[in-house]
Order: structure tokens, then C-alpha cells, then sequence
């Protein structure tokens, strides 16, 4: 039950969003995407940048989800300027950083798992990807967020209480049944 109070919390706070918000700032989206692939590519590095090699899975799980997100933001720009100027929309630089950040962000992944615990990979890939997805939508795209502190504390606390419904929600029995039966 927390969760669905949580998820109509989220939706009662959200402001009128007037549109899909498909336009964007060119300069915004270029300084996003150029800081996310520079923090994404010094992730992967990682081990010959200096950082412990036994972080090296986390590390790459991290730059995976964050490629993931400068391909979503991306994306989101071509889908607007697709909608805009038809096929024509595609001949832009977004084209080319949406394929490079997917290509790395799909090595960067499997590497991750090999190289990481598959549990804390996923759950580092998926989170930076949602922040970096959620940053985007506001820093370039001007995504709405609430206009008063009430709005935003409310919203915040939601947020808090959908991840910890998610953190009491149980494993799938069978899933527990085969890791703990004898191999």
C-alpha cells in the first residue's frame, strides 16, 4: 500500500507539464551530454586512471547507466526535432551521440557484469541511468517540477517512500528457492 500512496503522491505534485517538452536548449544539451560522456569515459577508465581495480564492475556499472542516459536524453531531442521537421530531423549531431553513447553503454554493461556482482551491477546501471534520464529532463528540456517547497518536499518524500517500497518488496520465491538449493 505504501507504494501506490507514494506513486498518486508523485502524481497529485506534478505540475502542468503544457506539452511534451520536446524543445531544448542547444547549449544545454551540448554541455550535458559533453560532461556525462566525460564522467562516463573517466568511469570505465577507471582502474588506469588510478582507482582500485576491485571496483572496477561498479565502476563500469556506473558509466553504463550514465551512457544509457546521455542515449535517452538524445533520443528525446531527435524524437522532438523527428516531430518537428519529419525524417529531415534525424541529419543531427543527437543521431550520432544517441549510437556512440548506446554502443559504449552496451559494452560498458556487459563488461560490468562480468566483472561485478550481478545484483549491485543492475541496480548502479539502472539508478545512474534514471538520474542522468531525470537531470536531462529538467536541465535541457526544462521538464516541470513542483513550483512551491511544499510540492517539492511532498514530492521528494514520495520519491523516498516508492524506493523503500521497492527495497520491502520480497524476492520472487522461486528465485530464492533455486539459490539455496544444493547445485
Amino acid at each position: 500500500m505504501p507504494f501506490v500512496g507514494s506513486l498518486i503522491l508523485l502524481g497529485v505534485t506534478m505540475p502542468d507539464p503544457n506539452g511534451a517538452h520536446a524543445s531544448f536548449s542547444s547549449p544545454a544539451m551540448i554541455a550535458f551530454e559533453a560532461v556525462l560522456l566525460g564522467v562516463g569515459g573517466l568511469l570505465i577508465l577507471g582502474p588506469r586512471a588510478g582507482a582500485p581495480a576491485e571496483h572496477h564492475g561498479v565502476m563500469l556499472a556506473a558509466a553504463a547507466g550514465i551512457l544509457f542516459g546521455v542515449c535517452n536524453v538524445a533520443v528525446k531531442a531527435l524524437s522532438g526535432m523527428v516531430g518537428d521537421h519529419g525524417v529531415l530531423g534525424l541529419a543531427s549531431p543527437a543521431l550520432l551521440v544517441a549510437a556512440v553513447a548506446s554502443a559504449a553503454a552496451f559494452y560498458a554493461s556487459a563488461r560490468s557484469l562480468q566483472d561485478g556482482d550481478a545484483v549491485e551491477v543492475i541496480a548502479i546501471t539502472g539508478t545512474a541511468a534514471n538520474i542522468a534520464g531525470i537531470a536531462g529532463g529538467i536541465i535541457v528540456f526544462g521538464d516541470p517540477m513542483p513550483g512551491t517547497a511544499l510540492g517539492i518536499v511532498v514530492q521528494g518524500i514520495a520519491f523516498v517512500m516508492v524506493v523503500v517500497a521497492s527495497a520491502l518488496t520480497p524476492a520472487p520465491v522461486r528465485s530464492a528457492e533455486r539459490a539455496a538449493a544444493p547445485a
